[in-house]
């Protein structure tokens, strides 16, 4: 019998009108089958070890690694002995927003941007600052206050820039506003034909130069990181509503049936059928 644990939503662990950062300590004694979610989780190995899987493979785990799993994506946890996480949710728009200060810090923006799952580990004396600060988060969270919220989780990522093996420095500020500004233009509407050009002329800059700084800022092209979002949003619709395959390709600039497949099962390793029967939960339509 396969166990259904399908997608998990924002409005599950965020607030309601508050700013969507929340942490959460998480136990994962007997394992966690397969899910989504349409939020960025960050989770921190606190205590004992598993494996983490995902549509790249199995991971070892043990305390102090560092999981990033991107809205979509699906992930689980097996083999576990006494795994806890301790799970660090934010809204991925607040990337684009109050902390696009990120894109400075390639290292940094690759990780969380790019979408690699398993980012590293943390020594000891990382990961108990990491863990107070999460827990800091999990509280200020029950009685929200914007500033305090951001500044932890500002600290929570900051963190994760000593995890590279060659870490590079803060580029340049004017130019990482730029790539935010791309990024914002195509993510605000998905189903636009986008092309270089469009964010050569929205960013003053060349071609050549969107391509350079978008790798330099995020670690992939301007199309590639396009269609990681459109991947996304389709994601979403896939598991909250009832739409069929056609017009969730549609809505989100795929406009041919083959081709939203092909693209699709590239980011997950599944048709959209095929994700829709894993992760479809059974209040489809939640988003109208």
């Amino acid at each position: 019998m396969v166990v259904r644990y399908p997608s998990i939503q924002r409005y599950e662990v965020f607030r309601a009108g508050a700013l969507p950062i929340a942490s959460n300590d998480v136990p994962a004694l007997g394992g966690i089958p397969e899910h989504t979610h349409d939020y960025l989780e960050i989770a921190v190995v606190s205590r004992g070890t598993g494996v983490h899987v995902t549509r790249e493979g199995r991971l070892p785990i043990r305390r102090g690694s560092v999981i990033i799993i991107r809205p979509g994506s699906w992930h689980a946890y097996r083999d576990t002995d006494d795994l806890w996480t301790f799970n660090l949710y934010l809204a991925p728009e607040l990337l684009l927003r109050e902390l696009s200060w990120i894109v400075e810090y390639p290292d940094l923006a690759r990780a969380l941007l790019g979408g690699e799952p398993n980012l590293g580990e943390f020594d000891e004396e990382s990961c108990a600052r990491v863990l107070g600060w999460l827990e800091q988060i999990m509280q200020h969270s029950r009685t929200p206050h914007a500033p305090t919220l951001i500044g932890l989780a500002t600290c929570v990522l900051d963190s994760f820039s000593a995890l590279a093996l060659s870490p590079q420095p803060a580029t340049d500020s004017t130019i990482a506003r730029a790539v935010i500004t791309m990024m914002n233009l195509m993510q605000d509407d998905l189903s636009a034909r986008w092309t270089i050009a469009d964010l050569s002329r929205a960013a003053n800059f060349s071609p050549a130069v969107v391509h350079r700084v978008f790798k330099t800022h995020v670690g992939i092209s301007p199309m590639a990181w396009l269609t990681r979002a459109r991947g996304e949003a389709a994601a979403t619709q896939l598991a909250l509503t009832d739409k069929n395959v056609s017009e969730v390709g549609q809505a989100v600039g795929w406009d041919d049936a083959n081709y939203a497949s092909r693209r699709f099962r590239s980011l997950y390793g599944l048709t959209p059928s095929e994700y829709r029967s894993r992760f479809q939960r059974e209040d489809a339509s939640i988003l109208r």
